[in-house]
């Protein structure tokens, strides 16, 4: 998840998702009158989201858009890369932690979040978090997976003898509400418990096709938090490549494959809106 070129290159099914929320839901956010509006990104990434698709939404006067991410090195290629743009700034932020200074309190008038929440275990936190980032009458516009078949791989390859040593900690990287029977219920009693009002959430059940195995590897290979702890290679040891073979034969078993050699991914989508 650290390495933010290869997940600004591999990050096609975020960016439509992302694109299609906005489109389908942004008129659920409440902008100010005078254009004013100051807003924070949750798990912002690289970037590339924030800017090609969240900005163009805003009020054209906004006041500022801060990017949050929990990876420093994300937020190091965001301001690289992005680091021009007047009335944007880029900050790290653990959104699912204890978040002891008061003065990031009440700072926004809206909060949006991209693919970000299913990394958080910590639900409840992270919800009270959004809650208290946001100034009264303020508004959120959430996005994060209920389920996907990434995550019951990662469940499966970590019960292998061979990849159970990197993979111990395996379960906060598949979503809290991966075997829930009504995640959209569930995030709704959070969103109600922390004290928002007019909660819209809905449970978007979706695919995504990959094109050939070469874009899997990509994908893969961007946001997989294993890979990096695994031992270098070392003559006949790839085990890089061990672990994605793997992954794609988990791929094959689980029938994701079609008849055109694309990998069909089937996955339901939490969107949530809630007003302080």
């Amino acid at each position: 998840m650290n390495k933010a070129y290869l997940y600004q290159k591999a990050n096609s099914l975020q960016r439509r998702d992302a694109k299609e929320v906005l489109e389908e839901f942004g008129h659920l956010i409440q902008w100010r009158g005078d254009g004013q509006d100051t807003v924070l990104d949750v798990g912002c990434g690289s970037g590339d989201v924030l800017v090609d698709y969240l900005l163009p939404v805003l009020p054209e006067n906004y006041s500022h858009v801060v990017g949050a991410d929990i990876s420093d090195q994300m937020v190091r290629y965001a301001r690289d890369t992005y680091g021009h743009l007047k009335r944007v700034s880029f900050t790290t932020l653990d959104i699912g932690a204890e978040i002891p200074t008061e003065s990031l309190n009440e700072q926004y008038h809206h909060l949006t979040s991209f693919y970000c929440l299913h990394w958080v275990q910590n639900q409840k936190a992270a919800v009270q978090n959004i809650y208290n980032l946001l100034l009264p009458g303020g508004d959120c516009l959430l996005t994060f997976l209920a389920n996907m078949p990434i995550f019951e791989i990662y469940e499966n390859m970590s019960k292998s003898k061979k990849w159970a040593p990197y993979m111990t900690d395996v379960h906060k990287f598949i979503s809290p509400y991966q075997h829930s029977e009504k995640p959209a219920e569930e995030f709704w009693d959070l969103m109600y418990s922390a004290g928002f009002t007019e909660i819209r959430i809905e449970l978007k059940e979706n695919f995504f096709a990959y094109e050939g195995i070469d874009i899997l590897k990509k994908s893969v290979k961007a946001i997989n938090p294993f890979l990096e702890r695994l031992p270098a290679s070392k003559h006949e040891n790839d085990y890089e490549n061990d672990f994605l073979n793997d992954y794609l034969s988990w791929v094959t078993r689980m029938s994701l494959f079609d008849e055109k050699s694309r990998i069909i991914t089937p996955y339901k989508l939490i969107v949530a809106y809630g007003r302080k």
